[in-house]
């Protein structure tokens, strides 16, 4: 059924695994992340449907827990400098298109930086609810579901809270800031997208 879409992903040199249960993707997270190693996480919906925050914190590794309550402002933003040397990022994405492309818009770049550059293994999850036909496709999905959404689970005061949709505002509020598409990589074995059947996160 995702032959197609996975084939895509290879093509440019991005290593796919596809799972049918939460159980599964965590095993496979279980086994590739190596004990006592920092590891860094994006704000994610769907990390937080599938326990991934859970595993990490149970998990013997150097967890750079953004939601650590005890943190004041600026060890948390010392902590988004940390995860650019993590040996491992986690995040989730916003979009993943058929022709083997990952869309993601962020507000202060603090998930897509990291995902780009730093650490040395990367690991995407998304479910199949993110799979979209193309970029255009990807990013009326992120404007009609996934950025109000977002805006109103933090609480942002914005059209888009409103309204259910973007109007590509100018508010100081936005979390619309950085658009990335990741079309490819150097190194085919840092970033690895792990699918999941099912609808996780939005």
């Amino acid at each position: 059924m995702y032959e197609a879409l996975i084939k895509a992903f290879r093509m440019n040199r991005i290593k796919v695994e596809l799972f049918k249960t939460k159980s599964e993707l965590l095993r496979y997270l279980d086994q590739n992340i190596i004990e006592g190693t920092p590891v860094g996480v994006g704000d994610s919906m769907t990390l937080e449907a599938l326990n991934v925050y859970h595993l990490l914190r149970e998990k013997g590794v150097n967890f750079l827990d953004k939601y650590n309550q005890q943190l004041i402002k600026s060890e948390k933003k010392q902590l988004y400098m940390d995860n650019f040397s993590a040996d491992t990022f986690i995040s989730g994405v916003n979009a993943i298109t058929e022709n083997g492309k990952i869309i993601n818009l962020d507000g202060n770049g603090s998930r897509v930086a990291p995902i780009i550059y730093g650490p040395k293994k990367v690991f995407l999850i998304a479910g199949t609810n993110k799979i979209v036909k193309n970029e255009q496709e990807a990013i009326q999905r992120i404007k009609k579901v996934a950025a109000p959404l977002d805006a109103v689970r933090l609480g942002k005061n914005t059209p888009c809270t409103k309204l259910g949709y973007c109007i590509e505002c100018k508010s100081a509020d936005k979390i619309c800031n950085y658009l990335t598409t990741i079309q490819g990589q150097f190194d085919e074995k840092r970033i690895e997208l792990l699918i999941i059947e099912g609808a996780y996160g939005y």
